[in-house]
């Protein structure tokens, strides 16, 4: 676990979430940040293929680093609300801080 130097402005939901608990406190932007990344990076990857034989390949790539990336960014987001970093008002209002 990495060392964090902010404080906290929000209320602290769990200072280290695990895997599934951060999973599991996706919200719908952090589905559409995941789709929406991985939806981008693979008919870019098409696009800059060269030669023309390399376009599937180049596709499947773009995919993959899009979704790594979507999955990332969406990770992070959720693991801030959690960790107090972000704000967090559905995740206090629905109880999940009590839990």
């Amino acid at each position: 676990m990495g060392v964090i130097f902010d404080e906290p402005k929000y209320p602290v939901i769990d200072k280290a979430p695990g895997f599934w608990k951060t999973v599991g406190n996706f919200s719908i932007g952090d589905y559409t940040t995941f789709a929406v990344t991985s939806g981008f990076c693979a008919p870019f990857g098409y696009f800059v293929g060269t030669p023309s034989s390399m376009r599937m390949s180049s596709m499947w790539a773009g995919l993959t680093l899009g979704a790594t990336a979507g999955f990332i960014m969406a990770y992070q987001n959720s693991a801030g609300r959690l960790m107090g970093l972000k704000p967090n008002d559905k995740e206090v209002e629905t109880g999940l801080a009590k839990r």
